[in-house]
């Protein structure tokens, strides 16, 4: 048999799309405590308040995928 695989590209796949999914929701959770309780200066349709949000999502989502890979795999 041929070497084993650890992730297949059907996970990384499913992984990948989920990744994008949880951003968009945690960035859209911000962005209602962003614009709603924080600041009243800021417009609600503000695109540069949308991709602020997003990439903070991101960078969120991002953490908790790093530290849940070093916490199952890193040790």
């Amino acid at each position: 048999m041929g070497g084993k695989m650890e992730f297949t590209p059907f996970m990384f796949a499913v992984m990948i799309i989920a990744f994008i999914f949880t951003s968009y929701f945690m960035g859209m959770l911000i962005h209602s405590a962003f614009i709603y309780e924080d600041k009243g200066s800021v417009k609600k349709d503000s695109k540069t308040a949308w991709i602020l949000s997003w990439a903070a999502g991101s960078a969120v989502t991002g953490w908790l995928y790093y530290y849940g890979y070093y916490v199952n795999f890193g040790r």
